[in-house]
């Protein structure tokens, strides 16, 4: 997303930034902020970051070719640059840059950003929705989708949550648009590499969280305390209005995360507990969940979702509370709460008049799979099924996991290709075979190994029988497989409905 203002004095921009050094003549104005050479345009600032493979300032020479006026890099770097910066954390200096290139967009709407482990993504459009519903425009950033209004569609960034440049002028574009309100899902990278440094939030939400990414961490104390920072950061800003954190408090990480917060607290949780917002589940079924929900004011509802469930109960707290704490009038919510459906590649039923369910979902983590399945054994399927993989570049220590969660709450497992980016797909499902043996699953009787995806998916429908359930794992939205540099096209539930079709069923 590009800049739609006009250039901005360097000066006003350099206010913004914690300066080092500085050789050269700056130029009068800067048009535009630039992390990626092959982006630069004509009158940019680039800003050079240290990546995990190449270093940015490799890439000085290309920007400056490409009509770059200036760089920013880390102090000591040497930069043959007609305008030289020299910053200490060139991360943080680029979120500055950007918050204040694009006029700190952040600080004229109402932001509420949402983190933990699993059910970011569905959290988040549960508040939009529910903000959209009582009359407010509301930008929605997720995994899934970008929606300016009715502008929606997927999200263009390759990231959850993307970098700071683009970050800031998408939320310029909600303001330009009239937007009062932006829910924006934030990833643990994000955090930890100052991507939304420059976002002034007024409500942080916490999921849960499990061990994920610490292949990038390096632990789970730093993954955690890389998830609290959004919470920390809440006591900052130039905004009036209340700010507040939301905070599962069934979570074992809880109170660390209400250690981390330095403004009032939401809590929410499950059954009867001294939660502020809790809830207590009422009927599970596999296409609608019902639940009560009590809120700090003494009023409670009784809510039927069609998103099925307890983890997602949970979700709906976690968005009932942060717009509780935004101030809306909830009387609306027994209206509301049916109406609004699930984000694609989450728990996406599958429908073409076989005799079996088949479910595709984004669970990729053990607890998210874990959760998942639970969820779908409590509605009482014959036998479960389940095809599952696991991405390159993720931490290992996630496979064997993935594989004993899958070997314990499913009947057949078919073990294959999730997104293996450089890594080789056999080595990957080898291990996850190995923890499978280990748990006494017998290859070729309870679990099989399919690298082809397409070819395990059909393994997975033609041994399901009347009455069963198959759950796809792993790339819910997702329409491409990266391997080795290659983006393979491919859609779980759109494969699955070709094999369905090609088996003969068709919707009735």
């Amino acid at each position: 997303m590009r800049a739609e203002r006009p250039p901005v004095p360097t000066q006003e921009l350099l206010r913004e930034i914690e300066i080092e050094a500085v050789r050269g003549q700056p130029p009068p104005v800067v048009g535009g902020i630039a992390y990626d050479s092959r982006r630069v345009k004509t009158g940019d600032l680039f800003v050079a970051l240290r990546g995990l493979r190449t270093d940015g300032a490799r890439f000085i020479p290309d920007a400056v070719a490409r009509g770059a006026v200036g760089v920013v890099v880390r102090t000591g770097v040497r930069a043959d640059a007609p305008f030289v910066v020299e910053v200490e954390d060139p991360r943080a200096a680029l979120a500055d840059l950007s918050a204040a290139f694009y006029g700190h967009p952040s600080r004229r709407l109402r932001v509420v950003g949402v983190t933990g482990t699993d059910g970011k993504t569905t959290t988040c459009h549960l508040v939009g929705s529910l903000l959209r519903a009582a009359g407010h425009r509301t930008a929605i950033l997720t995994t899934v989708y970008a929606s300016l209004d009715a502008d929606e569609g997927p999200n263009p960034f390759g990231h959850t949550t993307p970098e700071a440049p683009e970050l800031q002028a998408w939320l310029a574009a909600a303001v330009r648009g009239g937007h009062t309100h932006a829910v924006v899902e934030v990833s643990s990278h994000a955090l930890a590499q100052h991507r939304v440094r420059g976002v002034e939030f007024d409500a942080a939400v916490f999921t849960n969280l499990t061990p994920e990414h610490l292949d990038f961490h390096g632990s789970f104390e730093a993954y955690r305390a890389a998830k609290a920072s959004l919470f920390a950061a809440l006591g900052h800003g130039v905004k009036g209005a209340p700010k507040f954190g939301v905070i599962n408090t069934d979570d074992p990480s809880s109170e660390y995360f209400r250690r981390a917060c330095r403004v009032p607290v939401i809590d929410y949780g499950l059954g009867w507990c001294n939660a502020a917002v809790w809830g207590r589940v009422l009927e599970l079924k596999a296409d609608r969940t019902r639940f009560e929900v009590y809120l700090p004011d003494g009023s409670h509802y009784e809510l039927v979702t069609r998103l099925p469930g307890r983890f997602n109960v949970y979700n709906w707290l976690a968005a009932i509370g942060a717009v509780y704490g935004l101030g809306l009038d909830l009387k609306f919510l027994p209206d509301v709460v049916p109406e609004v459906g699930p984000v694609a590649g989450r728990l996406t039923e599958v429908e073409l008049g076989q005799p079996f369910r088949v479910v595709v979902d984004f669970a990729h983590t053990p607890a998210a799979l874990e959760t998942v399945l639970t969820a779908l054994r409590e509605q009482g399927p014959n036998r479960v099924g389940v095809v599952v993989g696991h991405a390159g570049g993720r931490d290992p220590n996630n496979r064997p996991r993935l594989a004993e969660v899958a070997g314990r709450h499913a009947d057949f497992v078919v073990v294959t290709m999730d997104d293996p980016y450089d890594e080789d797909p056999a080595e990957i499902a080898a291990v996850m075979a190995s923890a499978l043996e280990a748990l006494g699953r017998r290859r070729g009787q309870d679990f099989e190994v399919i690298l082809d995806r397409r070819e395990a998916i059909g393994r997975a429908l033609a041994w399901a029988a009347p009455g069963d359930l198959v759950l796809i794992a792993g790339r819910g939205h997702e329409q491409y497989i990266p391997l080795g540099g290659r983006q393979m096209p491919f859609e779980d539930a759109a494969v699955v409905r070709e094999l369905l079709l090609a088996a003969g069923y068709a919707a009735g």
